[in-house]
């Protein structure tokens, strides 16, 4: 359990169990980064059309993980290795791995999974209620802060050389998906080449074994040979290093893994044969055939004293019948491949013309070579991709494409995808990490196994849903007086340079609202458009045949620049409490 004690961010010390801490939120200050707690804010770049929750801890696995660490000092554990990848309830897996190369439909759709899974944040959780969602242990009071840090650091050191956390994680969604099973493999610091430690998912093909009985992890196809010549030095893994193995149970021989694609195996390989039926017709078409032209026949052209046909016997002085034909092929087929080398040449529109007698024109023929498609095969070919396309753990409609899809079933296929099928897989990736790394290591650290069990790697997917419609959210939201004008400006995508003024919404009133009293007229204009309202005053007082005396409109005047100004300072103590 050497792995779990030699980085620094890890004391090398084990850490002891500590009092519970008394129920008061701690300020202590927990410095890893990448494990910040979970926020519910969605996101631009988005998947989902609605926004997906994490689950609570009791949810039902459709998928059944299974996990367990290889312990590569130990020879039984060698011996059980080379045996369960020799054995040929394996053979499957490379196969697998070989349609995802050459099927591009089904390359897509794990794809597709996996780049899903890697948008999700993971983090160590606690679990409190299992019918309720685990807790990050940042806002746990149910365990020992220090239990909390380590569990933190621990999350924290799963980074990959690969892509960092998320690209683990969809190297594990990968590789589970395809060959139901991968490795946890930790490749130690190595400072002569100023590489940090790294823990990385590997497939079931580049963890390998040497025949002194150690493990190698290989990088390449021409790397996976027993030969010491094949492997590198530094792909050795040392005895301090952790090899963890997670697997989707089978469920008939639960330390077997299992896949989709496992049922799907014969149809594959009959997609590819009939694939390549369709390449080899397609190929035989590419000759030309065959041309069978009689002797006697020549090309029509004016005298020249070089060709062989032109001398009044027929056959010219210096030439011999078999050289006579010779020159006529010659010329027939520069004829024919002038215009492939030049378009603008006159035999791209002007035929080449040949003389001979009439009886041998029926004589001349061509023969071709190719072979004729099948329509059944062609068919069958659809028919056999579809099933494919519905056996695998992606919604066909997703793989294939929404454009003839009803925007209502397209939402439902989306959610589909995530509770069929991305759930399930986190499921048992969280469930794979805490069994094999998480638990072991806070135990390994001195921690009780009481407090341990409560301890959860967990998942938040609030970044791979979709944002909502802001504007109808927003028109929805300014109907029930929930958000500003401003927001919903902001929302359809206006400035507040855009915002009416005070006599245009004054008119808008008006026309809505039809005839109004003229107390609530004059109401209405005084809060919303004063300026008017003094410009009315103004001029009825100047049309009116008792004006206002100045006396009188000076107090007036002064309890109005009064009120306003009350009315600021009992604004102001609102906005105060509301920062």
């Amino acid at each position: 359990m050497g792995i779990f004690t030699n980085n620094d961010a890890v004391p090398s010390s084990p850490e002891p169990q500590q009092p519970k801490r008394k129920k008061t939120r701690s300020t202590f200050s927990r410095s890893t980064q990448i494990l910040q707690p979970p926020k519910t804010t969605t996101t631009i770049s988005s998947v989902f059309t609605n926004t997906a929750q994490s689950p609570n801890y009791s949810t039902p696995r459709t998928l059944t993980a299974a996990a367990a660490q290889i312990k590569i000092n130990d020879k039984g554990e060698f011996e059980q290795f080379r045996i369960r990848r020799s054995a040929g309830s394996s053979a499957w897996q490379g196969e697998a791995w070989e349609y995802y190369d050459a099927i591009g439909e089904i390359k897509y759709a794990f794809n597709l999974v996996a780049s899903v899974v890697s948008r999700i944040r993971i983090y160590a959780a606690v679990v409190d209620d299992p019918s309720e969602t685990p807790i990050s242990v940042r806002q746990s009071e149910l365990i020992d802060e220090r239990l909390a840090s380590a569990a933190e650091r621990a999350l924290g050191r799963l980074n990959s050389a690969y892509g960092g956390q998320a690209g683990l994680l969809r190297d594990a969604a990968l590789n589970l998906s395809v060959a139901g099973e991968c490795y946890l493999v930790q490749m130690p610091a190595r400072p002569a080449y100023n590489l940090p430690e790294s823990w990385d998912i590997r497939s079931v093909d580049e963890v390998t074994t040497d025949p002194r009985g150690g493990f190698n992890v290989i990088g390449r196809r021409e790397q996976s040979t027993t030969t010491q010549g094949g492997i590198d030095k530094n792909s050795k893994l040392g005895k301090n290093a952790f090899v963890g193995r997670m697997w989707r149970s089978h469920p008939r021989y639960s330390d077997e893994a299992d896949s989709s694609l496992r049922g799907l195996l014969d149809l594959c390989a009959e997609l590819l044969l009939l694939n390549r039926t369709f390449r080899a017709t397609a190929r035989s078409r590419l000759n030309a055939g065959a041309l069978y032209l009689p002797d006697g026949l020549s090309v029509a052209a004016q005298g020249d004293g070089d060709f062989p046909y032109d001398s009044e016997d027929g056959i010219g002085p210096n030439f011999t019948a078999e050289e006579a034909e010779d020159e006529f092929e010659e010329q027939l087929m520069d004829a024919m491949t002038t215009p492939i080398r030049d378009e603008e040449s006159a035999s791209a529109v002007v035929p080449l013309i040949i003389r001979g007698p009439a009886e041998l024109g029926d004589k001349i023929k061509q023969f071709k070579f190719e072979r004729s498609f099948d329509p059944a095969l062609a068919e069958r070919s659809d028919r056999v991709l579809e099933r494919i396309l519905q056996g695998l753990d992606v919604p066909k409609d997703v793989v294939t494409g929404l454009a003839n899809v009803k925007y209502s079933n397209a939402m439902q296929i989306d959610e589909s995808l995530y509770k069929a099928h991305i759930e399930p897989l986190m499921l048992l990736i969280a469930d794979a990490l805490t069994v094999v790394y998480l638990r072991p290591y806070l135990i390994a650290n001195g921690f009780e196994e009481t407090q341990v069990n409560r301890i959860v790697v967990w998942y938040d997917p609030s970044a791979i849903a979709t944002r909502n419609d802001r504007a109808t959210d927003a028109d929805s939201g300014f109907d029930r007086m929930a958000v500003s004008s401003n927001t919903w400006r902001r929302a359809h995508g206006f400035s507040d340079a855009d915002a009416p003024t005070p006599k245009e919404i004054a008119l808008r009133l008006l026309q809505e609202r039809g005839v109004l009293t003229p107390e609530f007229t004059e109401a209405m204009l005084s809060a919303v458009a004063p300026e008017v309202i003094n410009t009315v005053r103004s001029q009825q007082q100047q049309a009116s045949v008792a004006p206002i005396p100045p006396e009188l409109q000076s107090a007036l005047d002064a309890a109005s620049q009064g009120a306003e100004a009350a009315g600021i300072e009992e604004e102001a103590p609102e906005e105060g409490q509301q920062q």
